[in-house]
């Protein structure tokens, strides 16, 4: 089983690919849906909206999906065509300047995963009460321009590189949840929910300042903090005799910390066309237990055999995407040598989401048109989506939606969500960036974001007062 370390490295090699793992996420909010009166996943985003009717989730199936961000630099930046075929960046095909040029200085890939195991929402007078155990987690990887340009150019005439703010951070938990929203006034509707977090496993990997020279001496300074019950480090030597975490083992895995959150949501009826709501998600941290820790530290030089440029080219054959991964995985290995530090205790906040929004209803709320600001705070940015929506009811048994994200997409993607609410299913799919060009891998080429979500329901008949 691959290790929370090993996730750091390929971690690294994620980002110069952008996001193969991408896809193995999952999206904790889809903003398309958020005005679809009838999708039980705008409860998710909102404490505060109700469903028209009670639903009980089907185990496993009611909120799935697949999600990622950037913070500018797309899957192109970093794959490109050859004879047919794709290489990444590392390839001699590639021109080194050209690649350079299409990077951030800091580059970011932020990824969100969550399912729902089990779920349901019932009507109890005036008020709307949601249960739900789900599992969520998430991903971020950040690096400097300087880190690409080491691995490219460094075996060129250029004799040193320094390399700052290198992080790479990863955690998973189980949420268990109780949620409950209520009218106040005829215009206003308040709801919350709070949250018991257990935790999984955590992971937060930095490199504070790396120093290279093209002699291949690499003196580097970082730390790195694992949490995960029944984590067993392997040791392995370098070149000088010193040990160093090479991966980890599972023994017996187990929840290894504990926290609390809460969501807390409004919204409010301004005429009868126009309905206004805002939300708070996430407010919490997860305290991470000493036992099962792992702490490592960078702190000396050592010999690094620089990173293949040539990989595959000695037969002139073009290895696959995975065979390439892994060629620069096992460099990127060579380059991390963290030293056993002991055992810690932490504590993590949660990623909050704040989202205001705004809708226009007309043709007797068959149409609606919506406005939806989405702000993730992750660390040590925040990153905020803008989308415009049309939402079309013709039917009460069904809502389609149309979106446009500004700020992510570039022009280039837009969203669709389908909600269908027969008497016996609550069935919703949908996306914020439909991809409009793919890798034959299935890697979106263009974009910067990326999400898929579905959710399936069996409807109850207690219907809103």
């Amino acid at each position: 089983m691959n290790t929370i370390y090993n996730m750091y490295k390929r971690g690294l090699c994620a980002l110069c690919l952008l996001t193969t793992v991408g896809m193995s996420v999952s999206a904790q909010q889809i903003r398309t849906s958020y005005f679809m009166q009838s999708s039980t996943a705008r409860t998710t985003m909102n404490p505060a909206y109700r469903p028209e009717r009670g639903y009980v989730s089907i185990p496993v199936l009611g909120a799935v999906g697949a999600s990622y961000g950037t913070n500018g630099i797309a899957v192109d930046n970093f794959i490109y065509p050859k004879n047919g075929e794709t290489v990444t960046f590392m390839d001699n095909s590639v021109n080194t300047e050209s690649f350079l040029n299409g990077l951030k200085d800091e580059n970011q890939v932020n990824m969100d995963f969550g399912t729902q195991v089990l779920s349901g929402g019932w009507y109890a007078g005036k008020g709307f009460w949601t249960v739900d155990v789900s599992i969520k987690g998430l991903a971020n990887i950040r690096a400097p321009k300087t880190l690409f340009e080491f691995m490219k150019k460094g075996n060129g005439s250029q004799s040193t590189y320094d390399i700052r703010n290198i992080r790479a951070y990863a955690e998973a938990y189980l949420e268990t949840g109780v949620g409950y929203s209520r009218p106040i006034t005829d215009k206003l509707t308040v709801g919350g929910k709070v949250k018991l977090l257990w935790g999984v496993g955590s992971m937060d990997a930095t490199i504070d300042q790396m120093h290279a020279e093209t002699s291949w001496k690499v003196t580097s300074t970082g730390t790195l903090q694992t949490n995960m019950k029944g984590l067993v480090p392997e040791m392995e030597v370098d070149e000088q005799g010193r040990d160093y975490y090479n991966s980890f083992d599972f023994d017996s895995p187990g929840l290894s910390g504990f926290g609390m959150g809460v969501d807390l949501g409004a919204t409010y009826q301004l005429t009868e066309n126009i309905m206004l709501s805002a939300a708070v998600l996430d407010l919490g941290f997860i305290s991470w237990s000493k036992g099962g820790s792992t702490v490592g530290k960078l702190d000396g030089t050592f010999d690094f055999n620089g990173f293949d440029l040539a990989i595959g080219e000695n037969n002139g054959d073009i290895p696959s995407m995975g065979d390439q991964f892994d060629a620069i995985k096992e460099d990127f290995e060579n380059l991390l040598h963290f030293k056993k530090e002991g055992e810690s205790g932490s504590t993590t906040r949660l990623r909050s989401t704040i989202n205001i929004g705004g809708e226009y209803r007309l043709l007797e709320n068959k149409l609606g048109i919506g406005l939806l600001s989405s702000t993730r705070l992750y660390s040590p940015k925040a990153y905020t989506e803008l989308t415009l929506s049309g939402n079309y009811r013709p039917v009460k048994w069904f809502e389609a939606t149309l979106s446009y994200s500004f700020i992510h997409s570039k022009f280039k993607t837009y969203g669709i969500a389908l909600n269908f609410s027969p008497s016996w299913i609550n069935f919703f799919i949908g996306s914020d960036y439909m991809l409009t060009k793919v890798t034959p891998q299935c890697l979106p080429v263009s974009g910067n974001a990326m999400n898929l979500y579905m959710g399936v329901s069996v409807p109850l008949k207690s219907f809103a007062n």
